[in-house]
């Protein structure tokens, strides 16, 4: 099978990818975040923001009630409390101190309610869109390292950074609203005191802001090291890796090189953590000297009877209340900047340039003739064709051989027939229509393939067979083992691909669940899961099919088996098959010799044999090595 090219890096400057955007495309993006908060959910978040605003006025609130009712203690303690109302009035300002808090757990409930609900909603919003996003990108953009970082760094952000921009920006309209009510109330205490205590929290929030943007640079550039260092991790604990990891005992190889990539995060990570601490540990020490200084100011005037007990437990209470709203107003920005650093990664994977695979012109009927007119093809942002000057035709009713080494260009042109791909140069004619005007999925649905990397779907029997279809049936439905089964479409499949013997051994027939990740779930040999990826081709009443190695994984019985099968099911429909054993390409009407992306041969089996060039030597070598039996059981 032909290997991807290289992925084109070069393409963006190193370091590029941790660069801060620029202000524009942040208020885009705070824009685009908002949106997509509010679409995921216009009630939650109508409540969230309600419940946030009046939640903001409720510490001046419990302020001002404490306050009073200090007073009003100093009071009672001096025998001067029955002047203001005596016990009655202890009680009624303690109890809209307990209402005011009350009030608050009541707002508080709801807040994490209508918070945790739109959080959940938010999170389907946006999977949902990466989804939709990841089966509309072009085939080779999977085969780009590129997009597997975009796509992870999307999953990462998908759980808390769109919320986090909303709770960040109410928190801001919450800490100007508690600001205001808490300053109004302290300002009594003296002119200095509340400019003293709000600068105490810049350092702080400074200092925040500043390594918060470091750290999210360095998990930037380490993107494609985390996920070598994931990959080497999962290859460790893989079902299916396991046996050769241990045969061949590469487990310290693989270990050493996991510890490599983390001691080379480490060693970024440990001096960025210490410069952070020491850093705070500064403004810590600044801070605690503003506060002393507000502090003493507010001493000096109680010193000189100038305001009450109540007023200074105001200022002790609220000297942490400003501070911390007044980090909230200065992190909030900075806060909400960070955030959208990383969501940058989400909408980084959205706005790569997709194909819709539904434009253009619907096909109708089956295809009856496919004609490839000088068709090239190059992976974008590269230099070379992996396909030039590519020519043949076939017909229904036709076989299609491709033969050549591996990077020849075989998997290539199979991308290109099913559309998975399109040409960088030339023509694909489908009943003599260029390919192009119909839409990629209209025309795939008259194409059913098995590719030699086909899928192991973790699903029970029947939904791996009838995945093809564009509605598989339901795991469990009326469709089972046995005379039932028999007349069933999934079944008729399994049967055309030789798969039924072993699904009647099954403990639950088509319904068995396969795998190992799920419980209950049976493991296949490669042979099995083959003849379960022919049977999904079958499946798909197409007109054109395409067979990738489809007896790689079999035994020369089953294979021969197999090919027999091939031949019969083939009928009237067109057959493309790409295989290095040459008792299967015997079967196909012509043969086309790829090496370079170019043919260099084309004919049926005896003229190519006859032409004594490059497919008779690859014949004559394999054909050495068969033995009696096996070129007996060769179909002829």
């Amino acid at each position: 099978m032909m290997q991807a090219p290289p992925s084109p890096r070069s393409a963006r400057p190193p370091g590029e990818a941790a660069t801060s955007p620029g202000f524009a495309t942040q208020l885009r993006d705070l824009r685009a975040t908002l949106r997509l908060v509010w679409l995921s959910s216009p009630g939650h978040t109508s409540a969230l923001l309600a419940l946030s605003l009046l939640s903001a006025f409720l510490p001046a609130a419990t302020l001002w009630a404490t306050k009073l009712l200090i007073d009003a203690v100093g009071l009672a303690t001096t025998g001067q409390l029955a002047a203001a109302g005596g016990y009655a009035h202890l009680v009624t300002l303690l109890a809209l101190q307990v209402g005011v808090g009350a009030l608050g757990s009541v707002l508080g409930s709801f807040q994490n309610t209508s918070r945790e609900l739109l959080g959940d909603s938010l999170q389907y919003t946006i999977t949902v869109q990466i989804l939709n996003k990841a089966v509309n990108l072009e085939v080779e953009k999977f085969e780009d390292a590129e997009t597997y970082d975009a796509l992870q760094n999307a999953y990462r952000e998908v759980g808390v950074r769109p919320l986090g921009v909303l709770t960040q920006l109410i928190a801001l309209v919450q800490a100007v609203i508690t600001l205001v009510s808490i300053g109004a109330l302290m300002a009594r205490l003296g002119p200095l005191v509340l400019p003293l205590v709000m600068v105490a929290s810049i350092p702080g929030v400074i200092i925040q802001s500043r390594f918060g943007a470091e750290n999210y640079r360095m998990l930037r550039r380490r993107t494609e090291e985390a996920r070598i260092q994931n990959y080497l991790g999962s290859v460790l604990t893989s079902d299916s890796l396991v046996k050769e990891v241990r045969l061949f005992h590469f487990e310290p190889y693989l270990i050493g090189r996991w510890q490599e990539y983390y001691r080379k995060f480490r060693a970024q990570l440990v001096p960025l953590v210490q410069r952070r601490n020491a850093w705070s540990l500064g403004a810590s020490l600044l801070s605690a000297v503003l506060v002393g200084a507000a502090t003493l100011s507010v001493l000096s005037r109680a010193a000189k009877g100038q305001i009450t007990v109540g007023d200074f437990s105001l200022f002790a209470l609220g000297i942490s209340q400003v501070q911390g709203q007044f980090s909230n107003l200065l992190t909030g920005v900075s806060g909400i900047y960070q955030n959208l650093l990383y969501i940058r990664n989400l909408f980084e994977f959205l706005e790569l340039p997709a194909r819709d695979l539904d434009a253009g012109s619907t096909w109708e009927g089956p295809i009856e003739t496919i004609e490839f007119q000088d068709v090239s093809f190059r992976y974008p942002l590269t230099t070379r064709d992996v396909l030039k000057g590519v020519n043949f035709t076939v017909r229904r009713g036709q076989a299609l051989a491709l033969v050549g080494e591996n990077g020849a260009g075989k998997t290539t042109i199979v991308k290109l027939l099913t559309r998975l791909f399109e040409p960088s140069g030339g023509r694909i004619l489908l009943n003599g229509l260029d390919a192009s005007q119909f839409s990629a999925r209209s025309v795939q649905q008259e194409m059913s393939i098995i590719f030699q990397d086909f899928g192991q779907y973790q699903m029970t029997v029947r939904e791996n067979v009838a995945l093809s279809a564009a509605q598989p049936p339901e795991p469990h439905s009326s469709e089972t083992q046995g005379a039932e089964a028999q007349g069933s479409e999934v079944a008729r499949a399994g049967a055309q691909a030789g798969a039924d013997e072993f699904i009647a051994s099954l403990p639950s027939g088509y319904d068995t669940m396969l795998g190992r990740m799920f419980s209950g779930g049976r493991q296949l040999s490669g042979g099995q899961w083959q003849r379960l990826a022919l049977a999904r081709l079958y499946y798909r009443r197409a007109s054109v099919l395409v067979f990738d190695e489809p007896t790689a994984a079999l035994d020369a019985t089953a294979e021969y088996d197999t090919i027999s099968r091939l031949r019969a099911q083939a009928g009237e429909r067109i057959t493309v098959i790409i295989s290095h054993r040459f008792s299967t390409v015997r079967l196909a009407d012509q043969i086309v010799v790829l090496d370079g992306g170019r043919i260099t041969e084309s004919g049926s089996h005896a003229e190519l044999v006859a032409l004594d060039g490059r497919y008779a030597a690859l014949y004559r070598l394999q054909a050495s090595g068969y033995t009696d039996e096996e070129t007996a059981a060769a179909p002829a």
